[in-house]
C-alpha cells in the first residue's frame, strides 16, 4: 500500500504516491539550480509546470487516477534532464530533439488581428507577411466572403498562451531548452496589444458580465419558486388541514395513490431540476465555489429517476382507461303533448359521501319524424375494457322526471357516479325531438348546456321545414303574449294564449298569417294584387283582389 500525496500542477489536481511525488519534487528543485542566472525564473518555471501538467494529463485516463514513479519518468524523458541544457551538450543533439510535429495556434506576438494568418503562416512554413497578401487577395476575390471564413477560423483555432503552445506552434519540442529560450524571447518581445485581443478582452467583460446577470435571474427566480415549492409541499402535508380535506375528497381515492405520496412525488419530480437551476446560477455568481457535490448529486438523480418513472407508468396505467368507450340508452321515451310547449329545467343535486358530481351534459335538439315529443337519453364511459366502459356508464346517476301538468321536463342538474377513476370520461347526452309546430322552451340553466349558434337565452326552439331554429325572445308587452323575431329579415311572430300570429314585410310586399281556435287567416299583398285566404269550420275561402 503506497501513501498518496495531492499537488496542484498550473491549477489542476494530481494525486501522486509518494515516491513520484519526491522524484518530480527533485527535478523541478535540479531544473531551477540550472536557470537561477535566467531572468523571469518563476516565469520560466511556470511554464515547465504547465508542460509537466500537460503530460501528465495525456497520460492519465481519469481525474482519479494515481500518478506513479513510472509516470514521472516518461515525463523526464520528454522534457529531458536539467544537464541537457548545459553548454557542453552538442548543438546537433539539441537540434535532433527539437523538431515535432507542428500544431495550429493563433500567434498573438506577431498578431496584426486575431493573429490567424501569423498562426497559419507557421503551421505551412511561409512567410507571415506573404500569408497576409494571400489573406488581403482572397478579401478582394471572394468578394469579402472571406471575412467570414476569417471569423470562424478566430472561433475555432485557438491562441498560443503557454511557451509550449508556442514551440508546439512551430513545430519545436517543448523540452527544458525550449521552454527557457521561449520565455526569454517573449520578455525580449514583449507582446504588443493589438485589435484581436482587444475585442476578446471586452468580448469576455461583456461574457462574464452577462453571465453574472443570468446567474442572478436563475437563483431569483429558482429561488422564488422553491419557496413556492415548499409552500405548497407544506400545504399538501399531515401539518396543514388541506391535508385532511384532500384524503377526503376524490384525487387520492380516483388514482389509488395517498395524498401524501402524491405531493411527494410530484415536488420531488419539480423541485430536482429547479434546484439544480438554482446551484448552476449560484456557481454562474460564484465561479470559484463548488455546489455541485457528486455524492448528492447521484443521490438526487437516483431518486428523480425513480419518481419520475414511477409516476410516468402510473400515467400511462390511468390514460389506458381510455382503451375503450361504451355508449349506452338508459330512457327512452316518446309522448303527444296536448301542449305546443316544452319546457326544460334543471333541479339541483346534493352531494352523498363517496359520490362524484359532475356537469358534462349536454342537450341536443333534433326534428322528430311524427307528431310525437322523442326524449333519449344516452350515457357514456370509458374503461381499460368494453365491460369495464360499461359498467362505469351504468354507474351514472341522471335523474329525469315530467311534471304532466305544466309540460315540463325537469332533469338533474348534474350527473353523479361513485368514486372511481376520475381520469375516465364519464358524461351525459340529452337527445330531445321536436315535432313541427311544437315549441321547447330552455330555461337559463339548460341554455348553458345547449350549443346553438345565434341564439339569446334562454331560448325557445321550434320545428321549421324540418330544421331546429331558435326564436329570438325579446319582451312581453301584454302580460299574455310575447312578441318574438324569428330571423333577421322582418318576420315577427306573436304567441299568446289566444294563438300564433305571423307578419312578415319587405319592399315586395307583406304577409299576415293569424292562428287561433276560430281557424287560420293569411292575407298576403305585393305591388299587383292581395290575396285572402280563410280556414275554419266551414272549409276554404280564398279572394283575389287585383
Amino acid at each position: 500500500m503506497n501513501k498518496t500525496i495531492d499537488i496542484s500542477l498550473a491549477g489542476i489536481l494530481f494525486h501522486l504516491e509518494e515516491n513520484a511525488y519526491y522524484k518530480l519534487k527533485k527535478y523541478l528543485k535540479s531544473v531551477r539550480r540550472s536557470i537561477h542566472q535566467t531572468e523571469d525564473v518563476d516565469e520560466v518555471m511556470n511554464e515547465i509546470e504547465a508542460r509537466i501538467a500537460e503530460l501528465l494529463l495525456q497520460k492519465q485516463q481519469s481525474p482519479q487516477q494515481v500518478i506513479n514513479e513510472k509516470h514521472i519518468d516518461e515525463v523526464i524523458v520528454v522534457l529531458g534532464q536539467p544537464e541537457d541544457f548545459e553548454e557542453d551538450i552538442q548543438p546537433d543533439m539539441i537540434n535532433a530533439s527539437k523538431h515535432v510535429k507542428k500544431s495550429l495556434f493563433r500567434d498573438m506576438d506577431h498578431a496584426m488581428i486575431a493573429g490567424v494568418a501569423a498562426g497559419l503562416a507557421h503551421y505551412v512554413g511561409m512567410d507571415v507577411t506573404l500569408m497576409r497578401l494571400i489573406f488581403v487577395v482572397l478579401l478582394f476575390v471572394t468578394h469579402g466572403s472571406f471575412i467570414l471564413l476569417y471569423f470562424l477560423l478566430w472561433l475555432i483555432v485557438p491562441k498560443a498562451r503557454t511557451a509550449s503552445d508556442k514551440l508546439r506552434m512551430k513545430g519545436e519540442s517543448a523540452n527544458l531548452d525550449n521552454i527557457v529560450d521561449q520565455v526569454a524571447t517573449d520578455e525580449t518581445a514583449k507582446k504588443k496589444t493589438n485589435l484581436g485581443e482587444t475585442i476578446e478582452t471586452t468580448g469576455s467583460e461583456i461574457g462574464n458580465l452577462l453571465v453574472k446577470i443570468i446567474g442572478f435571474v436563475l437563483v431569483l427566480a429558482t429561488g422564488l419558486l422553491i419557496v413556492g415549492l415548499l409552500i405548497s409541499a407544506l400545504s399538501f402535508s399531515p401539518i396543514s388541514d388541506m391535508h385532511l380535506i384532500l384524503n377526503e375528497n376524490l384525487v387520492s381515492k380516483s388514482l389509488h395513490i395517498p395524498i401524501g405520496l402524491i405531493s411527494t412525488l410530484v415536488f420531488f419530480v419539480i423541485a430536482f431540476p429547479v434546484v439544480l437551476l438554482f446551484l448552476l446560477g449560484f456557481k454562474m455568481l460564484f465561479p470559484n465555489t463548488n455546489p455541485f457535490q457528486k455524492n448528492w448529486l447521484i443521490i438526487g438523480f437516483t431518486l428523480w429517476i425513480l419518481a419520475f418513472v414511477y409516476m410516468s407508468v402510473k400515467s400511462v396505467s390511468i390514460l389506458s382507461h381510455k382503451n375503450e368507450r361504451a355508449r349506452i340508452v338508459t330512457l327512452e321515451r316518446q309522448w303527444l303533448s296536448a301542449k305546443d310547449t316544452l319546457y326544460l329545467d334543471l333541479n339541483p343535486v346534493k352531494n352523498l359521501p363517496n359520490y362524484t358530481t359532475s356537469n358534462h351534459i349536454k342537450f341536443n335538439f333534433y326534428p322528430s319524424k311524427d307528431s310525437l315529443f322523442h326524449l333519449k337519453i344516452k350515457k357514456i364511459a370509458e374503461g381499460i375494457t368494453y365491460r369495464d366502459a360499461k359498467k362505469n356508464a351504468l354507474e351514472i346517476e341522471f335523474e329525469t322526471r315530467q311534471d304532466t301538468l305544466d309540460n315540463t321536463l325537469i332533469f338533474s342538474s348534474m350527473m353523479r357516479f361513485l368514486t372511481g377513476n376520475l381520469i375516465s370520461m364519464r358524461k351525459v347526452q340529452v337527445r330531445i325531438e321536436v315535432p313541427e309546430n311544437k315549441f321547447v322552451k330552455l330555461s337559463e340553466p339548460v341554455s348553458g348546456m345547449t350549443y346553438l349558434y345565434d341564439c339569446d337565452f334562454p331560448a325557445l326552439l321550434t320545428n321549421q321545414n324540418d330544421e331546429i331554429v331558435c326564436i329570438k325572445q325579446y319582451e312581453d308587452i301584454s302580460g299574455d303574449s310575447t312578441y318574438m323575431n324569428v330571423n333577421d329579415e322582418g318576420v315577427n311572430v306573436r304567441i299568446s294564449n289566444s294563438g300564433i300570429e305571423i307578419k312578415g314585410k319587405d319592399d315586395d310586399g307583406a304577409a299576415h298569417i293569424k292562428i287561433d281556435n276560430h281557424g287560420i287567416k293569411i292575407k298576403a299583398k305585393d305591388k299587383s294584387e292581395n290575396t285572402s285566404i280563410n280556414i275554419d269550420d266551414n272549409g276554404v275561402k280564398i279572394e283575389n283582389n287585383k
